[in-house]
């Protein structure tokens, strides 16, 4: 398990590598989650008077989990080949892992708006733009608990780098490329206000 330095308000990241195969990746991220747990209860980052053993996973309609009875223990997972990813937060929130992917013209044409499609094009590596608005876009329907069923061109990007700038004003975005240039990672995290009304 790796500790990720992200901006205090989103809350704790840790990474952990992991193979290729999906099952694989699944068990790693799912242990990762108890790790982390372990290790914020540890630390001090969150307290409580229960251990990542007692905890049990349930699943909301579109299949976000949480815990139960320590709702106020948000988190999320993602893993993708080579990579497995764990958010902890006092917010709720959403994380998104992709190695490096190339541009799919299909793909960009129906999800991208065309200030994203430009910023794509407009770079000087398009493959790693699309990788960041694809993760920044599923960081975001991961928060809300929506998954891919939410549309995808609905959150639309003007920037991104040092700021990230969304027309999703209830949600606070952050984005790390790791030193391999290969993985990506993007954070959101929302407003208690917009999940009370949500």
């Amino acid at each position: 398990m790796q500790k990720i330095p992200i901006p205090e308000q989103f809350g704790f990241l840790t990474i952990c590598k992991t193979g290729s195969s999906h099952q694989e990746q699944h068990e790693v991220a799912h242990a990762l989650l108890m790790e982390s747990v372990r290790y914020a209860i540890q630390s001090g980052r969150i307290s409580g008077d229960f251990s990542p053993e007692t905890l049990q996973l349930q699943y909301h309609t579109y299949h976000k989990p949480y815990f139960a009875e320590h709702p106020e223990l948000h988190f999320n997972l993602s893993h993708c080949d080579g990579l497995a990813v764990c958010l902890l937060s006092s917010l709720e929130c959403g994380v998104d892992a992709e190695s490096r992917r190339q541009v799919r013209p299909g793909i960009l044409r129906k999800i991208f708006t065309s200030e994203e499609q430009q910023l794509v094009l407009g770079s000087s590596d398009p493959d790693l733009e699309f990788t960041k608005i694809w993760t920044l876009k599923e960081s975001y329907v991961k928060a809300i608990g929506r998954g891919l069923a939410y549309p995808l061109r609905e959150i639309a990007f003007s920037k991104i780098g040092a700021e990230i700038v969304s027309n999703q004003e209830h949600a606070e975005f952050y984005q790390t490329v790791l030193t391999d240039s290969e993985h990506v990672i993007s954070l959101c995290i929302l407003d208690e206000a917009f999940m009370a009304y949500y």
